[in-house]
């Protein structure tokens, strides 16, 4: 009789019916996300079987910073929309770490229903590609009005292929960070490193393209406190906003 009353309280047997047993709010979160880095990987994987040479393009222009003939030109849509998807699987795998490494830091509740999760990655999200069209915008602007269109368009392949590759080089601490346990702090660490190197590549692509005089210097100050310093204050505002937000809402708590 013991025995059966002791099955009864694991399984959660009651007048309904079979239940079950729980799963653990924690866990769900972990599942839904790995199994949406592993659809963003799912993606890239099609992306580049079907755009291979497009793929081989994009490392050239990282490699290099003259502009020079390539093989792998290909029709203009296509490359736009390998262009844009790469932009936005870095976008979406920036927006998975930040919101993995707030859970580990504690800022995000750990359990929460699948309803509230998806709407903090939206948010995220939603913040993230405001702050990447905001830079898009002030590039415009400032090539606009101090070089010419030729200069700017090959800065914004260069710009584009640098994107691409930290997008790519981000599914290592991503994964890392959502479905390895422990040495998050080694993965974390890992994140912030790829962010500073991709912002160095950025800065020596523009100096090798614009810096050719020292009266230059001016318009170097001028890109670095414009598109480095002041989009990511707003960023930062932004995530505290964030923050903030979902420590006052009761659709937290």
């Amino acid at each position: 009789m013991n025995v059966i009353l002791s099955i009864q309280q694991v399984l959660h047997v009651s007048s309904d019916g079979y239940t079950g047993i729980r799963l653990a709010d924690e866990q769900l979160v972990n599942d839904v996300v790995f199994a949406w880095i592993i659809g963003m990987f799912l993606l890239f994987s099609i992306v580049y079987r079907n755009n291979f040479r497009l793929f081989l393009k994009m490392l050239q222009d990282f490699r290099t910073v003259k502009e020079r003939q390539s093989l792998f030109l290909l029709a203009s849509n296509r490359e736009g929309f390998f262009r844009n998807f790469m932009t936005f699987q870095t976008l979406m795998l920036i927006t998975l770490a930040l919101f993995s490494i707030a859970r580990i830091q504690g800022s995000i509740p750990p359990a929460m229903s699948e309803r509230m999760m998806f709407f903090a990655l939206l948010i995220l999200f939603g913040i993230l590609l405001f702050y990447y069209f905001f830079k898009q915008g002030m590039y415009f602007c400032i090539g606009y009005v101090f070089t010419t269109p030729q200069k700017y368009k090959l800065w914004k392949s260069r710009y584009n292929a640098v994107i691409g590759v930290w997008g790519i080089l981000l599914y290592f601490p991503v994964l890392w960070i959502s479905y390895v346990d422990g040495y998050h702090t080694l993965a974390i660490w890992l994140f912030i490193i790829l962010f500073i190197l991709s912002r160095l590549v950025i800065i020596y692509k523009l100096i090798r393209i614009f810096y050719k005089k020292s009266d230059n210097l001016l318009y170097l100050i001028l890109y670095l406190c414009a598109q480095e310093i002041l989009p990511l204050v707003f960023l930062y505002e932004g995530l505290v906003y964030l923050y903030n937000f979902i420590e006052t809402s009761t659709l937290w708590h």
